[in-house]
């Protein structure tokens, strides 16, 4: 496990154990957790652009190989090992992996003090039970998964076989109409890990006659299922 997750996983088990050693059950769950509680669906014009994140991450990718060029004959001589940089097919993939995992075009949230569930359209279901600890790892049918609350974000991260992890992490807008998810991968292939930024609006959900699907052209369209015009009542 890489980056923030490790490091909150750490804090957690850490804050676990001082707990434990003075007999007292400590809760310390912040009283200004975000309520992510409401349906929400992507807003397109805000989200991060794959070509310029990948461009972005190149440049930075560019700028530490010519750093570690610098310092490749220092390491040398001190007898250092040197890891190579990532090849570009490495980084491509792991975008293009990215970007599929983040399509989700609407979410449904349920949130009370004690758990939160969020159900998405094309993908499975994140949920989170912290009643009690945050961050406790636990298995699920496609890895390892600890969850919980960093400050007032919500952040899962599920570790997958083969060197492989994915963080999410849920940002609530100062007004509450808006809500970002960083979804983040880690691979064991790469230095650096890459990151996609989605953002959703509140909306009111329409009744379950009503079918909508996104277009290029019109946008969100929405039409009467065959079944309530053909059954009105």
């Amino acid at each position: 496990m890489k980056g923030s997750a490790l490091t909150l996983l750490l804090v957690a088990m850490g804050g676990m154990l001082v707990a434990c050693k003075s007999g007292q059950i400590i809760d310390a769950r912040p009283p200004d957790r975000a309520d992510f509680t409401g349906a929400w669906e992507m807003d397109y014009s805000l989200n991060d652009s794959l070509e310029a994140k990948l461009d972005q991450y190149f440049y930075q990718v560019r700028r530490e190989l010519q750093r570690r060029g610098n310092q490749t004959e220092l390491e040398r001589r001190q007898g250092q090992g040197y890891r190579q940089l990532p090849n570009a097919n490495d980084i491509i993939s792991m975008a293009r992996f990215a970007d599929q995992i983040t399509r989700t075009s609407t979410l449904d949230i349920e949130q009370t003090y004690n758990n939160v569930n969020i159900e998405r359209d094309d993908s499975f279901s994140l949920t989170c039970d912290f009643a009690r600890n945050d961050f406790a790892p636990y298995e699920n049918p496609f890895g390892k998964e600890v969850c919980g609350w960093d400050g007032h974000q919500m952040v899962f991260y599920l570790n997958l076989p083969g060197g492989v992890g994915i963080q999410h992490r849920l940002t609530l807008g100062p007004e509450k109409q808006k809500l970002n998810i960083a979804t983040t991968i880690y691979s064991d292939q790469v230095t650096r890990p890459f990151t996609l930024n989605r953002v959703y609006m509140r909306f009111d959900r329409l009744p379950s006659d009503f079918q909508c699907q996104q277009t290029v052209t019109k946008g969100k369209v929405c039409t009467l299922s065959s079944s309530a015009v053909e059954d009105p009542s």
